[in-house]
């Protein structure tokens, strides 16, 4: 049998001290604990890159409307389970929860399904690959973050490696369909700022929560015009397969993604948030490539690679102190500012 060693508590403390002597080394300026929201962002990119693959099966057979519902519908029905087994105090004025919830995934989602039906999938990708900018644009007017010419730079490489990857063409026909994916990816930036200004007050299975249940709340009414004009059908049992899959992207990429994405938010700058948006796609070309079959051609490796580089640039201390300054003195009735007129 192999001995059993117990070690005093002096030794254990040694051990955590090089364990954060050896990740400040590795990630200069950022301690281990402070590793976790960059762990949640990846987490959650991971979730909404694998969704993305998996939403073309459901997609294609139940449509985008009816895909949605079920994804929203699936998540609000976990988060209130676990809401209520925890039963916490609601800490937010519920219309900053309706506001988030009007903004994603409704605006954000539906927008985009709307858009797609109307303009190229080579224009969508490269309009929503535009969010980390918008974020960081967001950032600086409605809350005052501080930007410097590294995040300038690191959003501008990521940006250019994410239309790299999905094979945006930078040529727009400036249809209608371009202009709702553009909404969407608006709605979809603005609600991270919204996030970050409530994260300051409610937890983030609270805020989560709230999101979902305002979103499924929106969207009843839509598919109803949907269901009953005959856009969509509602599902058959022989489209079973499809609804779970469906289902599946709710829990994951909605529930749990989300449940990460606004915990991270919660303790990194809003520009920090808005980068970890580049890593969707990345992580989508992956699965696309290993579970699809999909080909890896030469412009998607350079791509990739300059989402990570552009990832890598962005100054995470800097920013992640400012936001956390920003969050102190947020007031603790409401919590966005007065100022952020969204």
């Amino acid at each position: 049998m192999w001995p059993i060693r117990f070690f005093s508590s002096a030794s254990r403390e040694k051990a955590r001290t090089d364990l954060t002597d050896f990740t400040a080394r590795v990630v200069p300026g950022v301690e281990l604990h402070r590793l976790r929201p960059y762990g949640a962002l990846i987490a959650a990119a991971g979730s909404w890159g694998v969704a993305t693959a998996v939403a073309k099966y459901a997609v294609d057979e139940i449509g985008p409307f009816t895909t949605l519902f079920i994804e929203v519908g699936t998540a609000a029905a976990v988060l209130w389970i676990t809401m209520l087994r925890v039963r916490p105090r609601r800490t937010v004025p519920l219309r900053h929860y309706l506001l988030l919830g009007l903004l994603e995934p409704v605006v954000a989602y539906g927008a985009l399904d709307l858009g797609l039906q109307r303009t190229g999938a080579a224009d969508a990708a490269l309009l929503d690959g535009l969010q980390s900018a918008m974020v960081l644009v967001m950032g600086v007017v409605f809350i005052k973050e501080a930007v410097t010419r590294r995040s300038v730079a690191g959003v501008l490489v990521a940006t250019v490696g994410a239309a790299l990857l999905t094979g945006a063409h930078f040529t727009l026909s400036g249809s209608m369909g371009d202009a709702l994916v553009l909404l969407g990816a608006l709605g979809a930036s603005a609600s991270v700022i919204v996030v970050s200004r409530l994260a300051a007050e409610a937890s983030a299975l609270e805020l989560t929560a709230y999101q979902f249940g305002f979103g499924l709340l929106f969207t009843i009414p839509v598919m109803a015009f949907v269901w009953g004009t005959g856009s969509e059908k509602v599902p058959a049992a022989a489209q079973l397969p499809h609804v779970a899959a469906a289902m599946v992207i709710g829990l994951v990429g909605f529930a749990l993604g989300y449940l990460a994405y606004n915990y991270a938010v919660s303790q990194v700058a809003v520009g920090v948030a808005g980068m970890a948006l580049n890593l969707i796609p990345l992580f989508g070309v992956v699965v696309a490539v290993l579970w699809l079959g999909e080909n890896l051609s030469t412009p998607k490796v350079i791509g990739g690679a300059l989402i990570l580089f552009g990832v890598f640039l962005f100054p995470y201390e800097a920013d992640t102190e400012s936001s956390k300054d920003s969050g102190k003195s947020a007031p603790s009735e409401v919590a966005i500012p007065r100022d952020a007129h969204l």
